[in-house]
């Protein structure tokens, strides 16, 4: 656990690099298209605030609140996967 949080620095740094954003496409995906590019900058953001957190935290906090974040837009960008793949496909 203590290498994965020690990774999470690096993680949050790459994140946006790895990556890539999906570029509009037909019209009839336009919004699915959106709806990823939004999911993916709200990933990267709650990752880079959770790892903040994590680095921050010396043992004062648990960053679940972070965390919490985190999962909701994981959740989100998941979605918004789906929604790409079924709608512009």
């Amino acid at each position: 656990m203590k290498k994965i949080l020690a990774l999470m620095p690096i993680i949050a740094l790459l994140a946006p690099s790895v990556v890539p954003r999906v570029l509009a496409t037909p019209s009839e995906c336009r919004d699915a298209v959106d709806r990823y590019n939004s999911a993916l900058d709200d990933v990267s953001d709650t990752l880079r605030r959770y790892s903040r957190c994590v680095s921050g935290s010396r043992g004062h906090d648990d960053c679940s609140s972070e965390f919490r974040r985190l999962k909701n837009a994981q959740d989100d960008f998941e979605s918004a996967v789906s929604a790409y793949g079924s709608e512009c496909d």
